[in-house]
């Protein structure tokens, strides 16, 4: 019988879901099992019923209309089947009848309790683990904090130590608990070779994501100069205007380069790939071999 994992979080906005999500995938895809990963495909053109984004083969929906990270999952993992829609039941009944898969991988799925699963592992950044504390729309909470008490497994993101903060010590009393940091695995060009050293360079940054403030300060650890920088809503859309912003203004401040996120990256026109860049994230679980033992 499949097993489902549900990987999601309490607050809006990004902790690093996909990059544990695509660990995940490589890790079980790794011992020969066959994984599909469920998303809703927010903000993909696509719709919101069920569409396979990757059969595990082949990508069957590119960038300008798959979800940004349902499709960089897609591109990461290969082998992983990828199928987005607002209903996980319906995908997940769909992926029965087609692929049978071993492992479910739900992603951003702890608030969507319609969908059974096995084992619910969330996100909390460690240096905000319960954001404002008020909910949304006073707040970043997507529920109250005691929703913890339904995780099975915490994984803290942006870990300074491998202390509990006390706001959410309470509902964390007899979890597995995991530290994390996000680290950066280099800069990328279109043909997905690191072949950049940022030291020293005028960079013109720009970020679609929901912390943006966390991606140009990646970049200035790099020791690039960041000379311009442009912010766009999460999940951005991006098109022919919105390039020629960037470049033109890349141009009259003379930045020796242009980079951004791969999330950002993998929705750009094709034409303009050639001159920008990206900075490809990872994550590194402290206690990586005791999660996947715990998980196996």
């Amino acid at each position: 019988m499949s097993k489902i994992i549900s990987i999601g979080n309490i607050s809006m906005g990004g902790t690093g879901k996909t990059p544990v999500t695509i660990m995940l995938a490589k890790h079980f895809i790794a011992q020969g099992k066959k994984v599909c990963i469920l998303s809703r495909g927010y903000k993909g053109n696509i719709g919101y019923e069920t569409n396979v984004i990757s059969d595990g083969k082949e990508i069957l929906v590119g960038p300008d209309k798959a979800a940004d990270e349902p499709y960089m999952m897609a591109k990461n993992c290969p082998e992983a089947i990828v199928i987005t829609g607002k209903e996980r039941f319906r995908s997940y009944e769909f992926a029965e009848r087609k692929f049978q898969p071993d492992i479910y991988l739900l992603d951003d799925g702890f608030q969507h309790r319609k969908m059974k699963r096995d084992i619910d592992i969330v996100l909390l950044d460690h240096k905000r683990p319960a954001s404002t504390g008020w909910m949304f729309p006073f707040g970043y909470l997507r529920e109250p904090a005691s929703a913890l008490k339904r995780a099975d497994i915490i994984i803290f993101t942006r870990a300074i130590n491998e202390t509990i903060p006390k706001k959410v010590a309470n509902y964390l009393k007899g979890k597995p608990v995991f530290f994390s940091n996000i680290e950066h695995m280099g800069v990328f060009n279109e043909n997905g070779q690191v072949d950049v050293d940022l030291k020293g360079k005028g960079v013109f940054a720009f970020a679609g994501i929901a912390s943006p403030g966390k991606f140009f300060k990646y970049v200035k650890s790099l020791g690039a100069d960041i000379v311009g920088r442009k912010v766009y809503s999460d999940h951005h859309g991006y098109d022919d205007r919105d390039t020629y912003v960037i470049e033109r203004k890349a141009r009259e401040i003379e930045a020796e380069m242009i980079v951004t996120t791969e999330k950002d990256y993998v929705k750009l026109p094709d034409d303009v790939k050639e001159n920008m860049h990206y900075l490809k994230i990872n994550i590194n679980v402290r206690d990586r071999e005791g999660l996947l033992k715990l998980l196996d």
